[in-house]
C-alpha cells in the first residue's frame, strides 16, 4: 500500500468546498500528512489584458493585481483557520498548518506540475456534477487533472450552489 506523506488540496475556493478539504484534513490526520492549499488563478488573455490597460494608467493592473492577490491570501488563511476552530476541536493541523499556494496559470496544468514539483502522494479536489454536453465541449479541470497526471486523485462530490 502507497504511504500518503503529502496531500495537494486544490480548490476553487467556491461556497460548497468543505467537504472536499474535510477528506484532504481527514486523510492527513490518518497518515500524519502534510497538505498543500492551492488556488489557481486563471491569467487574463491578451485581449483583455490590452482592453483594460487602455482604460487605466499605467501599474494599476499590476497593483490591483497583487492586492487582489493578498486579499486572497487573507481569505484562505481566514478559511483555513475557521475550519480549525469548527472542526479540530482544538487539536493541531496534522502535519503542520498548511501554506497557501495562489499560483496564476491554467488551472489543470498548474496543478499537476505543483503536485510534481512537491513530490506529493495525493490530490484531492472537489468535483461538481457537470452535465455530460457540459464536459464534451468545455471540461472540468477536475476531468484534466486525472487524465493527465500521474499522481493519485480523489475526487469529492460537491454540492452545486
Amino acid at each position: 500500500m502507497t504511504e500518503i506523506n503529502t496531500i495537494l488540496y486544490a480548490t476553487d475556493l467556491g461556497k460548497h468546498t468543505r467537504p472536499a478539504f474535510r477528506m484532504a484534513v481527514s486523510l492527513a490526520k490518518n497518515n500524519n500528512a502534510k497538505i498543500h492549499f492551492l488556488y489557481v488563478i486563471e491569467p487574463m488573455n491578451t485581449n483583455t489584458a490590452s482592453l483594460v490597460n487602455s482604460y487605466l494608467p499605467e501599474g494599476t493592473i499590476e497593483e490591483l493585481y497583487q492586492r487582489s492577490v493578498d486579499e486572497l491570501h487573507e481569505k484562505v488563511k481566514n478559511r483555513i483557520d475557521k475550519f480549525c476552530l469548527e472542526e479540530l476541536d482544538g487539536e493541531e493541523f496534522p502535519g503542520g498548518k498548511p501554506v497557501a499556494d495562489i499560483i496564476e496559470g491554467s488551472p489543470a496544468t498548474t496543478i499537476i506540475s505543483l503536485a510534481e514539483e512537491r513530490n506529493v502522494d495525493l490530490i484531492v479536489m472537489g468535483s461538481h456534477a457537470h452535465s455530460v454536453l457540459n464536459n464534451l465541449f468545455i471540461g472540468s479541470v477536475a476531468d484534466k487533472v486525472v487524465n493527465r497526471t500521474t499522481t493519485p486523485v480523489l475526487l469529492v462530490p460537491l454540492k452545486n450552489d
